[in-house]
């Protein structure tokens, strides 16, 4: 069919195209293969920031309203006033049990002779409370021992501080020297973990405040009947020279058991969820277009994205509010079920198990992952598909369980539709300076634009950078070939082809070559996507439209369009001095 074509027009493009493929297949092959560049790149930078509005998609429908405070804030700030008290106390109720102490009165009164224990039974009472406030005396001081390792951390922290001042100060006056930063980091790298105690050690030190408090009481009944039992013995005219007088620490006691009571409030203030949410969920329910408002223990899961990790939004709320989340959403229970109200059971969207590798009956937690928020592990028992992704997890079981989880409270606001803005306006009015924030859809979304727009603009800098170079290559390929094909054009002229019907022609064959180049990097671009798509993006969770005709098109015109361009212009000004005597008397 070629060959018949070009026997009845040897001037024709195909018959161009045939003659030349040597020289045209090199041409199509580097544009082509710089498309196809385009086009992954392009189609990789627009999955990360699909993937990201997906991750966090579920902003579009809700409001949250969370606590200012961080975790460990919480924790920190209302501990530390409390237990810097206790160090002197701790001194004090120490020296109870030291020399001239309740140990040394109780051997005084047990060195006595037995003949005299048992003809005065009041010698034999202050003997018994003797051995009770010595018992208690040795409790106590045993319940100073988380107390006491606490108040060293506290210690540190304040020592850790005063480092961190000075280190701000050394990079004020010399910010481009690290060196400070560098030590710093060396030798201050694990203080945070050795400093702020845990969940785990905060319930321990609740127990032994517990504990502490009830063997104070006991020490200071034991010594207050020591007391009167020793006054008993002087007003009967008993009095025993060689007995000393019994320790009256109640001052110290009462200090001490002041001291415990405060540290007490102070756990108890921890324990609460955040001051001021009661009041603010009862109004936020009452704003004038707002659907449903629901108490949220959140936590969250760190999961992979294209452009690096992100945490992925549980929602903490109770069984009606995970089937309202469903519903707002459309999504629905694919497999499984959704967790019991007492029981560390999740549930999440399908494309985050694929992404984290588990489904019904794996688990997900800090145990598994320590970039997880979400504590311990959690059995997956459900598993939720649809077009919003979605985690959810027990309000009751977070908040009976989980000492921080059960402070750092927020609220799930959904809006009506069409009354987003107003609900919005509403909340922030309500919070006003309250130690709380917002985060919705427009924020959410501006956040995940102001950190891929620097990928964006390294990426169109690149595609200019291609451009330029791709048509300065191709150009000096037609000048190449445009050289050797001088006698042809040459001969052209002298037959009667114009200078510019030899202009046209050569724009035909760039524009063949151009296309021909474009629609085979198309197709690569789409063929290669399509099996990175099927192989590697959806198992991981992420988002990847294969067909996004403004990467396709949008994106790539410009190459072939500047290649094209450029070519022509460099051939067609040389065409326009083109003097057919001189080539085919072989003077050019």
């Amino acid at each position: 069919m070629i060959d018949g074509a070009c026997m009845t027009n040897p001037l024709s493009l195909w018959n161009f195209y045939f003659r030349n493929k040597r020289k045209v297949l090199p041409v199509v092959g580097i544009l082509a293969l710089a498309i196809l560049g385009v086009v992954v790149t392009d189609s990789l930078l627009a999955s990360a920031r699909e993937t990201a509005y997906a991750t966090f998609g579920s902003y579009q429908k809700l409001i949250l309203v969370a606590p200012r405070a961080t975790r460990d804030q919480d924790l920190a700030n209302p501990l530390q006033e409390s237990l810097s008290r206790l160090r002197d106390v701790q001194l004090q109720v120490d020296s109870l049990d030291g020399p001239g102490g309740i140990s040394s009165y109780y051997d005084a009164v047990v060195a006595l002779p037995a003949r005299l224990r048992g003809q005065l039974p009041s010698v034999q009472q202050v003997e018994v409370d003797a051995a009770n406030a010595r018992y208690y005396a040795a409790r106590l001081r045993g319940d100073l021992v988380p107390l006491g390792d606490l108040i060293v951390r506290v210690q540190r922290l304040q020592s850790e501080e005063k480092s961190f001042t000075q280190l701000v100060q050394q990079l004020t006056e010399r910010p481009n020297d690290p060196r400070p930063l560098i030590t710093y980091l060396q030798q201050h790298q694990t203080w945070l973990q050795s400093v702020v105690p845990d969940s785990a050690q905060l319930g321990r030190l609740q127990s032994a405040v517990i504990s502490a408090s009830a063997d104070a009481n006991g020490l200071q009944a034991s010594l207050q009947a020591l007391s009167r039992d020793s006054a008993n013995l002087n007003t009967s005219g008993q009095s025993l020279a060689n007995l000393p007088v019994p320790p009256s620490p109640s001052g110290t006691i009462d200090q001490f058991k002041s001291a415990l009571d405060r540290l007490t409030a102070s756990l108890g203030s921890i324990e609460e969820p955040q001051p001021g949410l009661d009041k603010l969920l009862a109004d936020s329910a009452r704003i004038p277009g707002t659907a449903f408002v629901k108490r949220d223990a959140y936590s969250n899961l760190d999961i992979n994205l294209l452009a690096g990790n992100a945490q992925f939004d549980l929602y903490g709320v109770d069984q009606p509010g995970m089937a309202q989340l469903l519903a707002l959403y459309g999504d629905r229970v694919a497999a499984g079920r959704l967790p019991r109200p007492n029981a560390n059971e999740i549930a999440v969207s399908e494309e985050i198990a694929r992404s984290r590798h588990v489904w019904i009956g794996g688990q997900l937690g800090n145990n598994l992952d320590e970039l997880d928020r979400l504590p311990d592990a959690f059995s997956v028992v459900g598993i939720i598909r649809g077009p919003t992704r979605i985690g959810v997890i027990p309000l009751d079981y977070m908040t009976q369980h989980y000492l921080f989880e059960r402070r750092y409270q927020g609220l799930v606001v959904v809006p009506q539709s069409g009354h987003e803005q107003v609900v919005h306006d509403q909340l922030q009015k309500m919070i006003g300076s309250t130690a709380f924030r917002l985060f919705d859809w427009p924020y959410i979304k501006a956040k995940i634009d102001s950190l891929i727009q620097n990928l964006d603009a390294i990426n169109r800098f690149l595609v200019i950078l291609v451009t330029i170079v791709l048509s300065l290559v191709v150009g000096l390929l037609n000048n190449l070939f445009f050289r050797q094909r001088m006698n042809e054009f040459g001969l052209l002229a002298a037959v009667g082809y114009g200078r510019w019907a030899l202009i046209r022609r050569v724009a035909w064959e760039s524009l063949g070559v151009t296309v021909a180049a474009w629609g085979v990097g198309i197709g690569a671009a789409i063929a290669v996507l399509s099996w990175f798509n099927t192989s590697f993006m959806v198992p991981h969770g992420l988002v990847m439209n294969v067909f996004d005709w403004n990467v396709l098109l949008l994106h790539t015109l410009p190459i072939p369009l500047m290649v094209f361009l450029f070519g022509m212009s460099t051939v067609g000004w040389q065409l326009l001095r083109l003097d057919p005597i001189s080539i085919i008397e072989r003077r050019d």
